[in-house]
């Protein structure tokens, strides 16, 4: 056996080793600092509704399809004395 076929076998072995939800919907962590559930989705329910109407909405950023999130991410580091890092400190 090769020695690619090994390593592959390995990676293969502790990828299939992780353990993964499998719920239908994503469970979002209230605690979390990283990812939140938008408020949009309170109240949402499996079953399809007839869509809302959309009043005094503005557009806040019309991109192309060659933009992604990373373009608009904050990626970098956050100042230790910002708005963004109290709240983060403050979340523990």
């Amino acid at each position: 056996m090769s020695l690619t076929v090994v390593l592959l076998q390995k990676v293969n072995e502790r990828w299939n080793a992780l353990v993964a939800p499998t719920d239908k919907l994503y469970t979002w962590d209230p605690k979390s600092t990283y990812i939140k559930s938008p408020p949009f989705f309170d109240g949402l329910t499996m079953e399809l509704q007839p869509p809302k109407s959309i009043h005094d909405a503005c557009v806040l950023l019309n991109l192309g399809d060659s933009v992604t999130t990373d373009h608009i991410s904050p990626a970098g580091n956050i100042a230790r004395s910002s708005s963004a890092a109290r709240y983060l400190t403050s979340r523990g």
